[in-house]
């Protein structure tokens, strides 16, 4: 179990990683969830208000700040900060991912927050979120590990105690329903710190050709007015004056966040103060290689130990062996291009020849040079090797001596989602996940594409067989929209009564009460601004109204059907998915949505498909003859004129839908075979269709026999 309610060796990454992944291994359950409220419990209760906790923790982040720049005087502890530092900045506003949902797109407080979001992740642009200028700013100083994930987590050279404030945020916004008002205090106090103090405390050397704004969390991004800052403070306060009793829960996660980075910075100030000591950046080659060169090292000897037992016990602390190499033959005090340890070993005709990459060349250089300086090892036992020796102890080394257990992920009963549709529906509106939640949606959403393949080829409305790699799908996109315009002109539908207009428009209702639905995954950080995700978080975006209350989609239809003298419950409600209003199978293709948005990773090529079949559904056609019906009996048209236009061919919905798709499939074509480039085309292609897929009894028989076949394949996988 994993121990980060303490933070005890290096369970921080671990949850971490698991946090990242929006379909990762369940449960975030209830053992989870009571380690968390652990880690929030313990903040003593001071009775402040937002305002003075606010001018505390600036007044706070002002002086770590200059202690920082009392250490941060050399590159070894610029660079030190700058790694640390990545798993905070490169997922900044991360924790915001899932406070919005497709049962809350009506609330004021789930616009604002997705408001905030989409500022952070940078809405409608790739790799534009607010991590992008901090991973510039990595690059630069030829630091690789610029991406929240593996590599990562597995960097030797970013301290596990690094991961426990990400993780900890992560972890909380994967549990949206339990834990918002912490979240939301946590982001506000974030925000009020602006810059993390060891980042503010960087020179302009280090930062140069960064705006300190792009590092600032409570800084407006280019182009906005409004900053991070006063967004998260109008949040706090709309939540306070929601629920009253939830104010002590915003302050507790306020609180909670500043204690957790006074204690994050506390102990990165010491790491950087130790960068300083000569001895620190070659101890920690040293340490990370150890394990290897323990197998090579078995016949040279040093002070009567085989660098093999050295290497072997590095345990017992950096002063003996570091003493024994720098008075060995090896090495030349001061003199590194005359040590044989770089002239002959490591040399391009020595026997360790590009076992040190260049970095790792440089800092042995660089320790042989300054081994005459005071307070080398030559000098005799320091103070400073104490300090490495325990620092040394939480160092983060693949070889696992230093980790505390492995981390098993415990199992519970996939108890099913109760046996109806509208049950289903209700419970898949939020994010809250469990493992039979999981295989109900996983078990929906393939048996709905075995389905959608069937006879794909004789599909009225289908996709080209062949992706064009040199056009893409524009010329495709045209010439439906010039078909579904001839389709307009050509016909006169008769005008339907009011009665069926109006049950024709109430049955519609739980599909787009959750308008952007199958879209709801790309909230995830990861996706929300890279190349293929963008076009599909932005999408998500323009549906709720971009934060406008008078553009959200579902509220301008509820306004409809109120027009009309219907009045459904509140769409998270129990009662919604229960209402006798509705028919049962009014509920079929919304939870195939809610279904499908889960797995954003595992079933994007089908949700790329299905968005774009959704977006391009009604322009040119369908929606001009909803409008006539609904003008006929004076009924508001807004919601088709706004989808009419914003789901246009050119700059807008289909647009967008068809670059995702050109995008993907650009990037895939470049990393796989015909074969697999064919196979992923497929599920693009099925996915479209999945909007309207075949409802015959052949076709629903072959959903069965597959359905069957898969399950029976999987459970022997099992």
């Amino acid at each position: 179990m994993w121990d980060f309610a303490t933070g005890k060796g290096h369970e921080a990454r671990t949850l971490y990683l698991r946090a990242l992944d929006p379909e990762g291994p369940l449960p975030l359950g209830t053992e989870e969830t009571r380690r968390l409220r652990a880690a929030l419990a313990d903040v003593p209760e001071d009775g402040e208000g937002p305002d003075a906790l606010i001018d505390e923790v600036r007044r706070w982040g002002a002086e770590e700040t200059e202690r920082f720049r009392g250490v941060l005087t050399e590159e070894a502890a610029a660079r030190c900060v700058l790694l640390n530092c990545a798993p905070l900045a490169l997922s900044a506003g991360a924790w915001l991912q899932w406070l919005s949902s497709a049962g809350n797109g009506e609330q004021e407080r789930s616009l604002r927050i997705l408001a905030l979001y989409a500022s952070d992740v940078g809405v409608g642009y790739p790799r534009a979120d607010r991590g992008g200028d901090y991973r510039a700013l990595l690059r630069r100083h030829r630091i690789e590990e610029e991406t929240p994930g593996v590599r990562l987590a597995a960097a030797e050279r970013i301290e596990s105690f690094s991961f426990r404030l990400p993780g900890l945020l992560l972890a909380m916004s994967r549990l949206p329903d339990e834990f918002l008002p912490e979240i939301m205090g946590a982001d506000l106090c974030l925000r009020a710190v602006g810059v993390p103090p060891p980042l503010a405390a960087l020179d302009d050397r280090t930062t140069a050709g960064t705006d300190a704004r792009a590092l600032d969390l409570g800084a407006p991004r280019r182009g906005e007015s409004e900053s991070a800052f006063e967004r998260s403070h109008a949040v706090a306060r709309l939540l306070a004056e929601e629920r009253p009793d939830e104010r002590p829960r915003l302050s507790r996660g306020f609180r909670w966040a500043a204690r957790e980075l006074g204690e994050w910075c506390g102990r990165l100030l010491d790491e950087a103060a130790l960068t300083r000591h000569p001895d620190y950046d070659v101890w920690r080659l040293i340490c990370s290689r150890a394990r290897q060169a323990a197998v090579y090292h078995g016949d040279h000897v040093l002070e009567g130990r085989t660098l093999a037992d050295w290497f072997a016990n590095v345990d017992e602390g950096p002063g003996p062996f570091l003493g024994a190499l720098a008075r060995s033959r090896l090495v030349r005090p001061g003199r590194s291009d005359a040590s044989p340890l770089v002239r002959g070993l490591i040399g391009d005709k020595g026997p360790m020849f590009r076992i040190f990459t260049a970095d790792d060349v440089a800092v042995l250089r660089r320790w042989i040079d300054r081994l005459p300086d005071e307070g080398s090892v030559l000098h005799g036992p320091s103070e400073g090797h104490e300090g490495l020796h325990e620092a040394q102890r939480s160092w983060y080394l693949h070889d696992g001596r230093s980790r505390s257990g492995a981390a098993t992920v415990p199992r519970r009963s996939a108890a099913p989602v109760g046996g109806s549709l509208r049950a289903a529906y209700h419970a898949l509106l939020g994010r809250a996940d469990s493992p039979g939640l999981r295989r109900f949606a996983q078990d929906y959403t393939a048996r709905w594409l075995i389905r959608s393949r069937h006879r794909l080829e004789r599909a009225p409305v289908r996709l080209p067989p062949r992706w064009d790699s040199v056009n893409g799908l524009r010329t495709w996109l045209y010439d439906e929209h010039d078909r579904h315009g001839r389709q307009f002109e050509e016909s006169e539908p008769p005008i339907p009564s009011r009665e069926e207009l109006v049950d024709s428009t109430l049955q519609l209702a739980p599909l787009i009460m959750i308008d952007g639905g199958w879209l709801q995954g790309f909230t995830d950080h990861q996706h929300a601004s890279s190349p293929s995700g963008h076009f599909l978080f932005r999408t998500y975006w323009d549906e709720l109204g971009n934060g406008v209350r008078e553009l959200n989609h579902p509220r301008i239809y509820r306004a409809l059907l109120r027009d009309m003298g219907v009045e459904p419950p509140p769409t998270d409600s129990r009662e919604f998915a229960a209402w006798p209003g509705f028919r049962d199978e009014a509920f079929a293709l919304p939870v195939y949505w809610l279904s499908i948005s889960r797995f954003p990773q595992s079933r994007m090529p089908e949700i790329l498909g299905l968005n774009l079949a959704m977006e391009l559904s009604g322009v040119g056609s369908g929606y001009r003859s909803s409008r006539v019906a609904l003008k006929h009996y004076g009924f508001s048209t807004q919601f088709v004129d706004l989808h009419n236009t914003i789901d246009n061919v050119a700059t807008g919905h289909s647009a967008w839908a068809v670059d995702a798709i050109d995008s993907y499939m650009a990037d895939v074509s470049g990393t796989v075979g015909p074969r697999q480039e064919s196979e992923i085309w497929e599920r693009i292609r099925t996915g479209h269709r999945s909007l309207n897929p075949p409802d015959g009894t052949v076709a629903r028989l072959h959903t069965a026999l597959w359905s069957r076949r898969t399950r029976g394949n999987s459970e022997a996988r099992r």
